[in-house]
């Protein structure tokens, strides 16, 4: 997904679970996001055929695998365990949505780099995905719209 998509699901659902999540704005955006700077050596290495190969499992670190999951989800527990806090569970949860809404609209290669084997749930056909991403990004816009209004 777009890193706008995935700042805007996080944001609606940080809105549903915690309430008011303008407290928590810059959380939300740099765990909403921060995990997609791996694409900047990708796209240093691809240049100007980005348009034709886009972002897929290829542009990816093994931090944006299952290794990354397995990383920062021990980081979050061991920081909950000992700091439980409101600020730990929105970023944990920013993070592992970027993961999951990854994981079913896109190609992954979970054991990367030790497998490069990619795997796709098929629940998001990729001739969709543009259409879905731009469809997705305008309704979360119009949630958050409804939200700010009441």
């Amino acid at each position: 997904m777009n890193i706008f998509a995935h700042f805007l699901l996080n944001y609606v659902l940080v809105s549903a679970i915690y309430g008011n999540p303008n407290n928590y704005l810059w959380l939300i955006i740099i765990f909403s996001v921060f995990i997609d700077l791996d694409h900047i050596p990708y796209i240093l290495k691809v240049k100007t055929s980005l348009i034709k190969k886009k972002f897929g499992s290829e542009s990816r670190t093994r931090f944006h695998e299952l290794y990354g999951i397995t990383f920062f989800s021990l980081i979050f527990s061991i920081l909950i365990f000992f700091f439980d806090t409101k600020s730990i569970q929105i970023a944990a949860l920013c993070l592992m949505l970027h993961y999951a809404a990854d994981l079913l609209v896109g190609k992954s290669r979970p054991f990367y780099p030790y497998i490069k084997k990619e795997i796709f749930l098929g629940i998001l056909p990729e001739k969709y995905r543009i259409k879905f991403e731009f469809i997705f990004t305008i309704l979360m816009v119009v949630i958050i719209w409804i939200f700010l209004l009441n």
